[in-house]
């Protein structure tokens, strides 16, 4: 019995060793990450546009430009909403000399927020980056754990073979 489990396990380690040359072939789907635009937005030919970058989990990521009294909300519909993403922790890096700095905004708070509230408008040469959602199992500990679960079945099936002859 000792022999046969050792003869699976070995097969199963060269079986995982041609994991990754598998990994780079057709095997895995491979999706490219989106490619940053630019983006005009103008309501009417005389509104002066300022530029601004917008990157992250947006569905159309890229440079806007857009009228000087847009707010980041409407920034995000513009670039056709939100794709899984984090909005607790929205990056917002300003360089108007009058506010100057990085800012963590709350755009589920600011969501929720009444109408009343004061937007937070956007300057020249604002970036803005909208983290996506963490998954709860990081990729590496589900690779993990599906590797240990095959082993142990590998040899569950030869303990129960070699028990049933």
């Amino acid at each position: 019995m000792l022999k046969k489990i050792l003869s699976l396990f070995t097969s199963f380690s060269m079986i995982c060793s041609a994991l990754p040359s598998y990994a780079q072939g057709s095997f895995f789907e491979i999706k490219e990450p989106p490619r940053a635009a630019e983006f005009i937005y103008r309501s009417s030919q005389k509104e002066s546009l300022i530029g601004v970058q917008l990157l992250g989990a947006v569905k159309y990521p890229g440079l806007y430009y857009v009228p000087s009294n847009t707010d980041i909300l409407k920034l995000v519909t513009l670039a056709g909403g939100v794709e899984d993403a984090d909005l607790s922790e929205v990056i917002v890096r300003k360089t108007d000399p009058t506010q100057p700095g990085v800012f963590e905004l709350d755009m589920e708070k600011f969501m929720k927020s009444s109408a009343d509230s004061k937007p937070f408008k956007l300057t020249q040469d604002d970036f803005i980056f909208i983290p996506k959602k963490e998954p709860w199992i990081s990729n590496d500990v589900s690779r993990t754990i599906t590797l240990v679960s095959l082993v142990t079945s590998i040899v569950l099936t030869a303990v129960l073979i070699d028990n049933n002859r």
